[in-house]
């Protein structure tokens, strides 16, 4: 008999519906009447409710495997489960399949299917899986710790006031962060969150309140990140707003935010916990040796969580270079394509020069909106022009400033050419008290804020004033920005060059409902940009400027510009499989793996070298897109089943169960974009499920019309689906998508009006979510 058997287990699950519990204890009471096991539930503790408390954690830590059951979704038993796998804890997870998934279900989480579960229909079903089931092989924790990034931060969908406090306090700290972000990847795989959080020193987690959006989601994040923090004894910091987010089951873990401010104390003491664990040192017994495919690290997906780290593996492409050079100012790109990398690549790289002034500036696209709103309804047509561009003139000169201010201040001290003209731009800068503390965003938040003061002040809820010049000179600007100009150009004499990189500008920005004055937020900033580089040009100061922009974004704003083509611009897309098996090398490669660096010699140590008889690498890559964030994530996933099965590579069967994760998200992911461009659907994908892989047009047109689409937008979004390669078409029995047609809708347009028989095929990335068979 397996020795299995024998040890101490402890059963957590959800008190409702209550039919679960009755099936979970008689199931137990079996297993402990056989005498073969010892395995407890919550309700043995005699505990009031299933509050998680210390007798909880307590009998967690006492028994020697943890069993969960997500037939309904639970904070209690999230965090028990993630604080098991912290301490080490062999988990097994069981779902009754009899029961209706609720929201949040599990695939719009993420974690747990690629944990992997077992379901059960009845006692009978979940007692003999209770008793074959292994019990002794706890998942690996990794053991390194990334000193350059030390700390994780949950990160919700919208970036409010709450989110921007806590991030900026962070920076406040002088503590770099990674970070998971609902925006760049719709899903969290439980790996994903295992590795980030065995890396940290420190996690924060905010809960988000009952009447934010997806807040449900998110909370059930928050509880398996921090249960996994508590488990492996990281320096935790949860916050939420005021009482009501949280269960009062949470009431003794939480930090309750009241005030802004009470923030700033939360991440403080927080901040001394991280700077202590940095002085221990990582002591922490982890068990055995990784193996070879756990201790391989392809880096991020998300170029934000490996910005100290990318150097080294950061494959430079043209498009890079010509940014690097100033021959770019807009960088253009889907999601996924690897925009942040080169902004982050070219920030580091000249801000490291000695003589160079960088702004790594991140506007909150949701802070524009609002700020937009507040001015139109203030202001004639004709002023709201001229008044976004006098605030970007205002912002780019004060940033200019600070980052001055910020990167000479103990140089100053020590050159006398330098001290004189210090001292008088930081006096300018801070007259009239103005407030420097926090990021970008909160500086960005503060000049809102006052020129809404001032305007009520002035005009009270007057709408339609039309200012003059004058009068919004006083009403945007604390300082002489002439007397500020011409200091700071004085300045950059010093200097070599000043760059201004805008990243983000866009993110969050749902196309579908952007208006001409959204679209000349943007244009406004490059015209203000354009004259600060006019301005400093003539007194021999050179600045260059980038702006990274989605590509329906750039296409609307193209679209709208009378002077179209005047900007150079670097399109970021990938046609070349080639370039990315040569992405991954380099990943590969800084890994230190012994023998070649050829991708041929490297990869079977990796994977296996084909999969249903196709060479794996193109396998994988046919399915990505063609973006290397969604070939990374694909990797990851299969190489999450792998170390979660103890395979020492990646096998075929890892390939398939990583294949169906990653196109449950690759659905969400796209249908996230074709949702921002076209609002007048919703979820138009899922219209799929169950469909044929090749379809002639008016059988496309009819699925969507039976999905509920009218007759007025269907071309547009048969348009949309070829744009973001969800469909292809067959050339010479061969499958084409967009980018197979480098990205020319036009010339993919050409080729499918040649022929009035067209067949079309769904990406085979998609079948698995889309149970399409082929």
């Amino acid at each position: 008999m397996d020795l299995d058997v024998f040890m101490n287990g402890f059963f957590a699950y959800a008190s409702q519906p209550t039919a679960i519990g009755h099936t979970i204890e008689n199931a137990v009471d079996s297993i402990r009447k056989a005498g073969d096991s010892s395995i407890n539930t919550w309700r043995a503790l005699d505990i009031p409710g299933h509050f998680i408390s210390q007798q909880v954690l307590e009998a967690i830590d006492e028994s020697e495997y943890l069993v969960a059951d997500i037939s309904v979704l639970n904070f209690n038993v999230t965090y028990e489960l993630a604080y098991a796998i912290g301490a080490g804890k062999r988990v097994l997870i069981t779902r009754n399949s009899s029961i209706r998934e609720k929201s949040p279900t599990v695939r719009e989480v993420g974690i747990f299917d690629t944990l992997g579960y077992s379901e059960y229909q009845n006692a009978k079903e979940l007692e003999l899986f209770l008793e074959k089931a292994p019990k002794s092989e706890p998942l690996k924790i990794p053991k390194k710790i990334n000193m350059k990034s030390p700390v994780y931060l949950l990160e919700g969908y919208h970036k409010t006031d709450f989110a921007t406090r806590i991030i900026s306090r962070i920076k406040k700290a002088r503590f770099l962060f990674r970070s998971f972000d609902p925006n760049e990847q719709p899903r969290l795989s439980a790996n994903d969150a295992i590795n980030q959080v065995a890396e940290s020193h420190g996690v924060v987690v905010p809960f988000l309140s009952n009447d934010a959006v997806d807040f449900e989601i998110h909370n059930m994040r928050g509880a398996f990140i921090a249960g996994l923090a508590n488990g492996m004894g990281k320096a935790l910091c949860m916050l939420q707003r005021e009482d009501e987010p949280v269960p009062l089951d949470y009431r003794d873990f939480v930090n309750v935010v009241y005030h802004p401010d009470d923030i700033n104390d939360y991440i403080a003491e927080f901040a001394g916990e991280v700077a202590e664990a940095f002085q221990l040192g990582d002591n922490k017994d982890t068990g055995s040796e990784d193996t070879f495919l756990q201790s391989l690290d392809l880096g991020s997906s998300s170029a934000e969580n490996e910005m100290r780290t990318l150097q080294s593996y950061y494959l430079k492409t043209d498009q890079f270079l010509k940014s690097l050079r100033g021959e770019a100012n807009i960088v253009v790109g889907r999601k996924g394509s690897g925009k942040s990398a080169i902004f982050l690549q070219v920030r580091d790289r000249e801000r490291n020069k000695k003589g160079n002034i960088v702004l790594d500036l991140k506007p909150d696209g949701y802070k524009l909106i609002k700020f937009k709103e507040l001015i139109l309804s203030f202001l004639e047509e004709g002023t709201f022009q001229h008044t976004i561009m006098a605030f970007w003139e205002y912002v780019l000169l004060l940033e200019i400033c600070y980052k001055i201010l910020e990167k000479d201040r103990e140089q100053h001290k020590h050159d006398h050419e330098l001290y004189e003209p210090y001292r008088n731009l930081a006096d300018l800068y801070h007259a009239d008290g103005y407030e420097t503390e926090g990021d970008f965003s909160e500086r960005m938040s503060v000049l809102m804020e006052k020129i809404s003061t001032e305007y009520r002040s002035k005009h009270g809820d007057a709408k339609s004033v039309r200012l003059s010049s004058s009068k919004l000179t006083e009403m945007l600007y604390s300082h002489d920005v002439k007397e500020l100009t011409q200091q700071i150009i004085s300045y950059m004499a010093n200097k070599d060059m000043c760059w201004l990189l805008f990243d983000n500008i866009d993110k969050g920005w749902p196309t579908s409902g952007l208006e001409d004055e959204d679209l000349l937020i943007i244009r406004a900033l490059i015209d203000a940009t354009k004259k600060i580089e006019r301005q400093f040009g003539k007194s021999n100061v050179e600045v260059n400027t980038i702006v990274f922009l989605r590509n329906d974004v750039y296409e609307l704003l193209v679209k709208h510009t009378s002077d179209r083509g005047k900007e150079a611009s670097a399109l970021l897309d990938w046609t070349d499989p080639d370039l990315l098996r040569e992405l991954v090398r380099l990943r590969l490669v800084s890994n230190n793996i012994n023998g070649s660096e050829e991708f041929e010699a490297m990869w079977p140590k990796v994977c296996v070298s084909h999969y249903k008889g196709e060479e794996s690498s193109q396998y994988l890559i046919d399915r990505s897109l063609m973006r290397p964030r969604f070939l990374l994530n694909l990797i990851s996933l299969c190489k999450s089943f792998a170390i979660n099965l103890n395979h020492e590579k990646i096998l075929e069967e890892d390939i398939e169960k990583g294949l169906v994760a990653f196109s449950t998200d690759l659905l969400a992911d796209v249908g996230y974009e074709i949702h921002d461009v076209e609002n007048n659907v919703d979820d138009v994908l899922y219209a799929f499920i169950g469909s044929k892989s090749h379809l002639f047009k008016d059988e496309i047109f009819s699925t969507l019309t039976d999905y509920g689409i009218s007759h007025q937008f269907l071309e547009n979004i048969f348009s949309l689906l070829l744009w973001y390669g969800f469909l292809g078409v067959v050339v010479k029995d061969e499958p084409r998508y967009v980018y197979n047609f480098s990205y020319s809708m036009k010339l993919m347009d050409g080729v499918i009006k040649k022929n009035k028989k067209n067949t079309f095929v769904i990406n085979p990335a998609f079948w698995p979510a889309l149970m399409i068979e082929n």
